[in-house]
């Protein structure tokens, strides 16, 4: 399948051309694991990167793939140089932002563009998920006079930049799928509750119970979902998701129409730029 362009050279008179999945991903992997002998255990700081950072990001690469044994390495590579979590109870709610900019949860931080995702309102059915003393509720949202939702915070300490750097969360929560995935369901659903004790109103925590599998894998994915709200990574796990038969069906309504992004859509490849296609000649993706 098609894949990325990827450039070896700075000799800008070669045009670029695209590989494919197979060659992205195992540039995106060798690259990281050659950065991993060449980095910090401990950064300068969080915005430059550090072994823990590299563990991370190799850990979201292969649970992309669905190489569920190799996240599950990576993820714990890195939460044995930094586990911390934040307890939410401690976060000063009073505050615009609750959540401090470059918390102790971060190993990187980076930010994607601008967005005027604020003026957005949040789907109601995410919403309903959060049981009432769930703090991320409250953290994470503002609640409107007519009773919807809008965005009050991210990892970045705002609410207008998308946090898309690595964080301890994340990791335990992939660290906590990849084991239901490889067999060791109770031991996902026991990282899955260090991490929801420090989310839960204190003195109201009950931990998760799992009855099977299945059951865990789909408990720690809608915590995936709660958790890493605004963090770019939805995406990523829908398409993941729907490859293992999830079904999650995309719908929008716009003046009364109604437009859905089905399992699996080609479309979930934006279309190459026409100018792009013609200086390079490269194939556009299918429709």
């Amino acid at each position: 399948d098609l894949g990325i362009p990827i450039r070896l050279s700075s000799d800008f008179n070669i045009p670029s051309t695209r590989s494919s999945i197979q060659a992205s991903y195992d540039r995106i992997v060798g690259d990281l694991k050659a950065a991993i002998s060449l980095l910090p255990v401990a950064p300068v700081h969080v915005v430059r990167p550090s072994k823990p950072a590299a563990y991370a990001l190799l850990a979201r690469v292969y649970l992309s793939m669905r190489k569920y044994k190799e996240a599950e390495e990576y993820a714990d590579s890195s939460l044995l140089i930094n586990n911390t979590l934040m307890d939410y109870n401690m976060l000063d709610t009073t505050q615009t932002y609750a959540i401090p900019i470059f918390n102790p949860e971060v190993t990187f931080h980076a930010i994607g563009a601008n967005t005027p995702t604020y003026y957005a309102l949040v789907d109601s059915k995410l919403i309903k998920l959060y049981s009432s003393n769930d703090l991320r509720k409250t953290i994470f949202f503002n609640r409107n006079a007519n009773d919807t939702y809008s965005w009050r915070c991210s990892y970045d300490g705002t609410n207008y930049d998308l946090f898309v750097g690595t964080a301890t969360d994340e990791m335990y929560l992939t660290k906590a799928e990849c084991l239901a995935h490889l067999g060791d369901w109770q031991g996902g659903i026991n990282v899955l509750n260090t991490l929801l004790i420090k989310r839960i109103k204190e003195g109201t925590f009950i931990p998760v119970i799992a009855n099977s599998a299945e059951d865990a894998i789909k408990i720690i994915k809608s915590e995936r979902r709660k958790e890493l709200v605004w963090r770019d990574l939805r995406w990523m796990d829908i398409k993941r998701c729907n490859k293992e038969g999830d079904n999650i069906v995309l719908t929008r309504i716009l003046n009364g129409e109604t437009y859905e992004l089905r399992p699996n859509d080609n479309r979930y490849a934006l279309p190459l730029p026409a100018n792009v296609l013609k200086l390079t000649g490269m194939p556009q993706n299918p429709n």
